[in-house]
Order: structure tokens, then sequence, then C-alpha cells
């Protein structure tokens, strides 16, 4: 058995490049004391590294008892109080926050949300958010030029029949005259022979051409049917996505992309232009329930990362990620407000504290429920020490 464990072992040796990984390994192989393994995102940080500076095998042992001694220093001493200081972290350069909001200026202006309204609506995990707005990256086929881009951009755009059409009515002489907007018609890329069947479709009526308009005749007895069909016609989608207001082709890193005003992440998703891998959206409850929790997670914290970056405050990342670990460690995009993360507490206390006061006091008097004085807030409280850092340790003399 232990013959056949050293044959695998020089067989990975034959067949494995020295990474940062394997001299890890084998470090543990050949010392048999306790050793501390580095992340392996940080492990390939550093593979990056040695091929990039092509570092020598001694150097390239020097980088990693650096890499180790240094992660071994930022680890998190047991006891410490993550909560609070991820609290008081994002609190305190919070304050210095503006609420502005920013444009995208173009052909059609899109909004963004940025500053202390972003981290609000984020950080109370909102249903939906204020400035809803999609990055969506196109494939390389479907982006060689900008006009190519702008064009696809329009048929995004959700464009109801009544957006690009004048009714007027005529119920004296049973008749409904229709002007298409031929300015709109053209802008919007739509074909009008199509529009005018949809048209005839839904009113079940052939029309009749009037100088510059269409002319629709129901008869007396079908007046409230063609008025029912009329407001039907109306709302009728032409073209685009459901939710997508207006669009704008920017370029970034030498590629067209484009901005909505608007989100539907599952529709636009599907579209077979689309490139499904980066194309993503603002609103993080879309995003946990197209593409589940784990995704939520990640745009809550480059979410928060990005706002508060935008507004030239650096955030430690880790802080945002303890925050959104809170919010979906269920399973579901949940607020830091009353009805999300802080309903669910079980001390008592902890809940009174935020909210409601008489109400959380009087239902824990009616339920019996027991104060067990395991958290911060109900400690304080009660002027007792917290159990954080030295409260956490009980001294013994003899």
């Amino acid at each position: 058995m232990a013959g056949k464990k050293e044959e695998e072992k020089k067989t990975r040796k034959k067949k494995e490049p020295e990474t940062t990984e394997y001299i890890l390994e084998k470090k543990k192989d050949e010392d048999t004391t306790k050793h501390e393994f580095l992340p392996v995102s940080v492990m390939r940080e550093m593979d990056a590294r040695v091929e990039k500076y092509s570092l020598n095998a001694s150097e390239k042992q020097k980088l990693i008892s650096i890499a180790e001694k240094t992660y071994l220093k930022n680890l998190v001493e047991p006891g410490e109080a993550v909560g609070i200081i991820a609290a008081q972290s994002i609190g305190e350069p919070g304050t210095q926050l503006t609420l502005r909001t920013k444009h995208y200026a173009g052909a059609a202006e899109v909004s963004v949300g940025s500053g202390i309204q972003r981290v609000e609506e984020i950080v109370d995990g909102r249903s939906r958010s204020k400035y809803p707005t999609m990055t969506i990256y196109l494939l390389e086929e479907f982006r060689k030029t900008k006009e190519e881009v702008e064009k696809y951009a329009n048929s995004l755009v959700d464009v109801r029949i009544g957006d690009i059409i004048k009714v007027e009515e005529d119920l004296d002489k049973r008749k409904i005259s229709i002007t298409i907007n031929e300015k709109e018609v053209k802008a919007k890329s739509i074909d009008k022979n199509d529009l005018i069947k949809k048209m005839e479709k839904y009113l079940k009526l052939k029309s009749k051409e009037k100088e510059d308009s269409l002319e629709f005749g129901p008869s007396k007895e079908h007046l409230l049917k063609g008025r029912k069909n009329l407001n039907k016609l109306i709302a009728t989608r032409i073209q685009g996505v459901r939710g997508l207001e207006k669009t704008i082709v920017v370029e970034e890193n030498k590629e067209f992309i484009i901005k909505t005003s608007g989100t539907n992440l599952k529709t636009v998703l599907k579209l077979p232009e689309v490139d499904k891998d980066r194309t993503t959206t603002n609103d993080v409850k879309e995003i946990s329930k197209v593409l589940g929790i784990e995704a939520g997670r990640i745009t809550i914290v480059q979410e928060l990362y990005k706002t508060f970056r935008d507004n030239g405050i650096l955030l430690d990342v880790r802080h945002a990620m303890l925050l959104a670990d809170l919010m979906c460690f269920e399973g579901d995009v949940k607020g830091i407000v009353r009805t999300g993360i802080t309903r669910q507490k079980s001390s008592p206390l902890a809940r009174a504290a935020f909210e409601e006061t008489t109400k959380h006091l009087l239902d824990a008097a009616f339920k019996g429920e027991i104060e067990e004085l395991t958290g911060v807030v109900e400690n304080i409280i009660v002027g007792q020490p917290i159990k954080v850092g030295t409260g956490k340790v009980d001294l013994v003399m003899k």
C-alpha cells in the first residue's frame, strides 16, 4: 500500500507543473508540522506573478512564505466583533455619500441611482429598484458597427401601439380615425404594414385609407365591442421587451454595449444575440430570482462596493461580504428592516431596540419569551459587558 502511494507521488511529480498549489502540497507531505493553506485565489494570483516576473524556485518559495505570513496576519482574531466593525465601516463613510442621480446622456436619457439612495435600496432588500437599469452585452457577430447595435437597441424598447398612433373617435358617425406617427415608426424601426395588419386583427375591422389616417367603422350594434377592442389595441406591444423603457448605446473597452432604463433579465437572457455570461441588471431581487441566491449575494457585494468606490470611498470588500451573507443565508434576499432580518432575531430586546419597541416587548411578554442575553444590543441595554473580544473570555486566577 505504501509502495503504491510513493508511485502515485512520483507520477504526479512528473505530470504536474510546479504551481504554488503543488509546492504547498509538497511542503505539507514533507513537513509533518501544522500548515495553514492559502486560499486558491491567492495561489493562482501568485502563479500569475511567478510567470510574469519569471521567478526561480528559491524566489518562488520566498514569495510563498511572505504570502503565508501576510495571510495569517490578516486573519480575524477569535472573538473579534466583525459585525460591529462592518457596521461602523459601512455606516461612517455612508454619511459622506451624496444624494445625486447619475445620467447616461444621449438621445434617450438613462438614469442610474447612486450614493446613499442606492445603498439604502440594496440594504433594505427592496423588491423593485428606483432606477432599474440593465447592461446588455452582445455576441461578437452582432456588435460590429455602432449603427447595427443602435438598430438592435431600438428593437428592444417596449413599444405599445398607443405610443405610435393618435386615435380620434366620432361615435355619432360610428367612426374611429387612427393617425400613425411616421417619425416614431421610422425611429423605432417598425414595419408599417405589420402595424396596420395588427390594428385590423384587434379591431376585427377592415381599414380605409383617408389622406394621412386610417378609418375604421364599427356598426351600431358593435360600438361597445369596438371600444373594448380599441382599448386592447392601444395596450398591445408591437415590439420590444416588457419593462425596457429606453436604451442607449455606449462604448466601453472598445466594445459597444447597451444600457437600458427598466429591466427584464429573464426575457433578455433568452435572446439569441445577447452574451448571457456578461449581461446583468442592477436589480438584486431580480438577479436572485433568475440566477439564484448566490448570484444575488455577489450582486449585493459588487453593487455596494461600486457605490462607495464611485463616491471616492475605499471600503474593504469583506464588510460588504459579511452584510451580503447575513441578507442571503436563508435562501432569499432579506433586507435589514423590521420585516426582514430584524424580525427573525430570537432576542426580544434586539427586536425592540430597532423599531416598534412597545409592540415587540408586549409580544414577547404574551408569548413568555426568554432573553438569553447572547448578542451585543441586549447586553448594552442591560449594562453588561458584551460577549466579544475580552468580554468573551473569563479569566481565572489561582
